[in-house]
């Protein structure tokens, strides 16, 4: 049994009533109550976890001369703020002892950092912040939470809920965010520095690949945090100037169907801004004469892309286009050949470029998805939830399309960048490397559409991997002239999110599978894991501001997309010569099973599925604690696998589905179908893909 050594004082009934907690997760051997955790034991893993906080605080000031100028002072003279408000509160409620407390507290810390420059600040914060660290993952780490009832947990409690009634606007809006998201950072660290001890204690392969897979997922929820602590939710559209700038709308296209560009013109066409001022032009890579056609019936500019470097590479010949057709024109509005947009996208974000230093606004988008959104491509979690934490930061990046750049930033860094395979994200890089600033207007006004087949949705997603993998590894944001730290911060989080999914992920959800197939429980102890988990689910629950839906949806692809990450990651690393061959996006669907492009997600459900039923039947025999709590992380993580591979039976009947997984792939055969997207039908579905 993984316990410690020296017991506390405890009362019996509680640590009957808290038995249960202290059952391992992966698997704790229950055959007595464990005494409660030794300071002692706990406190060198913590110590060596909270040295390495420090050092990394100290590392980034060091490198990073800017950061405790534009971070940590800030924050530590924000602090010395609400220190001193408080003990003037305290004087107001007429509490003598607090207000005296309080003012001596803000006269100690006032004094200590008081003339001293910004990087000793940010070192003394540092320590500061590693020491209480360490006294409360000594003495309070979620090991000792069961032995903590009755006393002082009672206290606890109680001291917990004043604090919700006299500072309720901690527990709403985005304080309640930092409020929970601290929680689940401290919960965390308990968990990682309680995983370390057991693997570092009686090391074996299962217990090292928990430890590094807990590691890294661990990093990236940290990352993600403190990169959403100050989000900038624009949804006001700034006043107009006095004079309404030119503006150049281009529609790149590459063999979309003709019925689809024409409706994504038309919309165009129908845009609130004056006519003599807007210039739409269709820049055609494909060279089609239909297109030709198209474009002078509707009376809008026709350029014949150069069919070199994809899409950044139409976009460019297009501001050649612009420069001789409108040379006054000092926006540019791109917008997928496959999406409409509504008549008041300029007049609602042509405003923000009073600003001469802003390069882009971007907007968030819908797509016309199947009902409950199978294949996820909605994004309603990135759009209204991690797009305004990157604004705030000052680094929201573009999508490509519902997006309006300003045309001298774009040409100050050469055009559109064609380094990698799609143009968004590295031409936001450059930008912002630049010294530019971007914009995100929090407002739907465009609806296209998107993948709702397995090959369109594994090649749209793989690509968007690859690109932001070569950035990872080629142009590293940590590395990167220009960023701020807080950018770098952001984009760092942008690509360790693929890493962490390619490589962390099926080391935790190896770990029930192994364990319960070897009968190798992995001494955790139960404490430590159920309050990460509680937590971490009511940290992103009160995030996810699109719905519960939609949050599960992005957590089933976070985990399904695994193998594809790692073919991402693979095609990444060999490619820093040359970037890899760019295919468009298909706009109509293909029907039929595509199981053998998820072979490795069936692969897991049915040994999943095996494990579980050899499990059950050994339910009477000893480990029953292990067992059951193994078994409920995997079948979590069935759940989660199971949402890709759902998806790739959606649209087939019975019959053809139970043919098609009898082998008779080659029987189905393709139908294609083209999709014309209707902006007022589907612009409002939230409410019902929630519930």
């Amino acid at each position: 049994m993984c316990s410690t050594n020296i017991a506390m004082p405890m009362i019996r009934s509680a640590s009957m009533m808290s038995s249960l907690v202290r059952h391992s997760v992966p698997g704790l051997h229950p055959t007595t109550v464990a005494p409660a955790p030794s300071v002692g034991t706990f406190d060198h893993a913590a110590l060596i976890l909270a040295l390495c906080v420090l050092g990394t605080l100290v590392a980034i000031g060091i490198w990073f001369p800017k950061f405790a100028e534009e971070f940590a002072y800030p924050r530590v003279t924000r602090a010395l703020r609400v220190g001193k408000s408080l003990a003037t509160r305290s004087v107001l409620a007429g509490d003598a002892r607090a207000s005296t407390v309080g003012r001596t507290a803000w006269a100690i810390v006032y004094g200590v950092t008081a003339g001293v420059t910004a990087h000793a600040r940010l070192v003394a914060l540092g320590f500061a912040a590693a020491f209480v660290d360490l006294l409360l993952l000594a003495d309070f780490n979620t090991l000792r939470w069961p032995y903590l009832w009755v006393q002082p947990g009672v206290f606890i409690v109680v001291g917990f809920v004043a604090v919700c009634l006299w500072y309720p606007e901690m527990f709403r809006g985005i304080a309640s965010v930092r409020t929970l998201g601290v929680a689940m950072l401290f919960v965390g660290e308990c968990y990682l520095v309680h995983s370390a001890q057991v693997a570092l204690r009686d090391p074996s392969p299962i217990d090292l690949a928990h430890l590094l897979g807990v590691t890294g997922t661990f990093a990236v929820m940290v990352l993600s945090y403190v990169n959403q602590i100050a989000p900038r939710d624009n949804r006001q559209a700034p006043p107009l100037p006095a004079e309404l700038p030119y503006v150049a709308a281009v529609v790149p296209t590459y063999g979309e169907p003709l019925n689809v560009l024409e409706g994504t013109l038309v919309a165009l066409k129908s845009l609130d801004y004056p006519a003599e001022r807007l210039l739409i032009v269709v820049s055609d890579d494909g060279h089609r004469e239909s297109v030709q056609l198209l474009a002078a019936a509707l009376g809008v500019h026709y350029n014949g892309g150069p069919r070199a470097d994809a899409k950044a590479g139409n976009l460019n010949s297009a501001l050649d286009y612009i420069a001789f057709a409108c040379p006054q024109a000092s926006l540019i509005l791109t917008q997928d050949a496959d999406e409409l947009i509504a008549p008041s996208f300029l007049r609602t974000v042509v405003g923000y470029f009073a600003d001469p230093m802003l390069a882009f606004v971007q907007t968030p988008k819908d797509v016309v998805a199947p009902p409950g959104d199978p294949f996820g491509t909605r994004d309603r979690i990135f759009y209204d939830t991690t797009q305004p934490g990157r604004n705030g930061a000052g680094a929201a990046i573009s999508c490509g399309s519902g997006v309006l750049w300003g045309i001298d930033a774009v040409r100050s860094i050469g055009g559109f960048v064609t380094w990698n395979m799609v143009e968004d994200l590295t031409t936001s890089y450059r930008l912002h490397s630049a010294g530019y600033r971007s914009e995100y207007h929090n407002e739907r006004l465009s609806l296209g559409l998107a993948p709702d087949d397995i090959p369109g949705l594994l090649k749209q997603r793989g690509t968007w991997a690859v690109d932001t993998l070569r950035l990872f590894l080629f142009d590293n944001p940590l590395r990167k002239p220009g960023l701020t730290v807080r950018q770098r911060l952001q984009y760092l989080e942008l690509c360790l999110s693929y890493v962490a999914t390619a490589f962390f992920m099926p080391l935790l959800m190896l770990t029930p599978l192994v364990s319960l197939a070897t009968n190798r429980f992995i001494p955790i102890e139960g404490a430590a894991m159920f309050p990460w988990v509680i937590i971490s689910v009511l940290y992103y629950a009160t995030t996810a501001q699109a719905g519960r839906a939609f949050l599960l949806r992005t957590w089933q692809y976070r985990v399904g997309f695994w193998p594809i990450y790692l073919r991402a990651f693979w095609i990444a690393a060999r490619s820093r010569r040359a970037k890899p061959h760019y295919v468009v996006t298909r706009k109509t669907r293909q029907h039929g099973f595509y199981g053998h492009l998820l072979w490795p997600q069936f692969l897991y459900l049915v040994a999943g599925a095996a494990v579980l039923i050899h499990a059950g039947g050994e339910l009477y025999g000893p480990n029953l604690a292990d067992r059951l709590a193994n078994m409920a992380i995997l079948a979590y993580f069935l759940v989660m696998v199971g949402g890709i591979c759902r998806a790739s039976l959606y649209g087939l009947p019975l019959w053809r589905t139970l043919g098609a997984l009898g082998g008779g792939v080659a029987g189905l055969g393709a139908r294609v179908t083209s999709r014309q997207p209707d902006y007022a039908r589907s612009r409002d579905r939230d409410a019902g893909v929630a519930r």
